[in-house]
Parts: C-alpha cells; sequence; structure tokens
C-alpha cells in the first residue's frame, strides 16, 4: 500500500475518504461517540488540530471525525510490520519522540504549506489527557505556517478503549474555536521563547477545553460553548 501523494493528503483520494468511513463504524460500534463543534475546521487553508492524548484511538477518532484528510503525527513504534502499511497509505506521520525528527517536521510544513490538515499531540504521549505540559512543536508548526489552530478536546477514549463488557461507553470529541498565531517571517530565525509562548497559549486553551468535554461527556454541560454543533459521528 503506497503512501499517499502531497496533493491526496491535502484534496483527498477515493482510498483515503473510504477509510475514514470505515473508522467513523468502528468508532460508532466501540463507544457512543458525539462530535461537538466541527464547523470550527475550515473546509480549505492549512489546519493544525491540536488534540489531548488519552488513548490509541484518539487518532483514528480524529481521522475518521474531520471532513478532510487528517495527517496525524504517530510514534514510530506504532509503524510495525503489520501496521506500517495501513498507517503509511492512510497519510500518518512517523515520529520518533526521543530526538527532535527533522523528517517528521519537514513533512508537516509540506502539508501545512500545500494547505493540508495535520493532527498533533503536543502532549508528546498519552496519560491523563488533562495537558497539564506541552511539546514546542505545535507552536513552532503553527508560527511557521500560519496554520489555523483548532484545539481538540478528547474525553471517554480510554473507556472506549478499555471496556470490560458489550456497553459501548459514551465519548466526547469537542472542537474548539481556532487560536490566532501570526505567521513568523521565513527569513527570521524563529525564537525558542516565541515557539514557548505560543505552546504556552494552545496548551491553556486546550487544557479548558478539555475541562469543557469531561463536563459534557459526564451530562454536566457546564460552560458548554454556545457557539458549538452537535452532532452524531456520521455514517
Amino acid at each position: 500500500m503506497a503512501e499517499p501523494t502531497l496533493p491526496d493528503r491535502v484534496d483527498g483520494s477515493p482510498q483515503l475518504h473510504r477509510r475514514q468511513s470505515l473508522v467513523r463504524h468502528i468508532s460508532n460500534a466501540l463507544g457512543q461517540v458525539e462530535i461537538h463543534g466541527l464547523a470550527s475546521v475550515p473546509d480549505r487553508g492549512p489546519v493544525l488540530l491540536a488534540m489531548n492524548h488519552r488513548s490509541l484511538l484518539d487518532g483514528p477518532l480524529l481521522f475518521g471525525a474531520v471532513h478532510r484528510p487528517v495527517s496525524c503525527l504517530v510514534k514510530v513504534e506504532a509503524f510495525t510490520p503489520r501496521m506500517g502499511p495501513l498507517l503509511r497509505s492512510s497519510g500518518q506521520i512517523p515520529v520518533r519522540r526521543d530526538v527532535v525528527d527533522a523528517a517528521a517536521v519537514r513533512l508537516c510544513l509540506r502539508i501545512l504549506g500545500a494547505g493540508g490538515v495535520v493532527g498533533i499531540f503536543p502532549e508528546g504521549t498519552r496519560g491523563h489527557g488533562l495537558v497539564e505540559t506541552a511539546k514546542p512543536g505545535v507552536g513552532y508548526l503553527g508560527l511557521r505556517t500560519g496554520a489555523a489552530i483548532v484545539p481538540v478536546a478528547c474525553s471517554g477514549t480510554s473507556q472506549m478503549a478499555h471496556r470490560r463488557s458489550w456497553a459501548r461507553p459514551p465519548a466526547v470529541l469537542l472542537f474548539g474555536e481556532a487560536i490566532a498565531v501570526d505567521r513568523w517571517p521565513q527569513r527570521r530565525v524563529l525564537k525558542r521563547s516565541v515557539a514557548a509562548a505560543a505552546t504556552e497559549q494552545i496548551r491553556v486553551a486546550l487544557a479548558a477545553l478539555v475541562t469543557v468535554a469531561d463536563d459534557l461527556r459526564a451530562g454536566r454541560g457546564r460552560g458548554r460553548p454556545t457557539t458549538t454543533t452537535t452532532e452524531r459521528a456520521r455514517d
């Protein structure tokens, strides 16, 4: 299975759209997934989806939920002989977490530069998903490309991944309003302090959104954005 070309990563292909539809069906079988605020994702232009990380299902849920092709950064260890060809042909990006992976960064810049969508987990690894820390890569990519940065909060995905009965646990995928980060001039060296400040801005917004998503899943709805649209996972 060949890796998608850059145009396919940006505009999609019949194969990618079929896989997104299949992932949505599987997601609905594993849990009662509610998607809020999907209209926050622009129909065109570069988009950086910054999502908290709670389970192995987070990336696939994001890939299936968005109406555009999404290339997520996925740890290189997941690209096994069995899963690697599937991940690559679905447009996912292998990334080494022990170093600054220049190859992964370059591919992200190419996709965003061509007007595509990249999914990134600022925390860098799975955990409680409360976004208490964030790696600087999300700020760097936003500043270098001027992409619309859309925070995405997931809640309940860990319960979906580790369910112990046939009951489908509730889960929420909440897309927040885009975060404005001015594009850094290409000819100027991007200072670490500037990237760190942008990353912190994104982290704070995403952490607040996670609280709202957790409340929505618990049925409290406290602080729910009035501009958010709600829909069941399509198909």
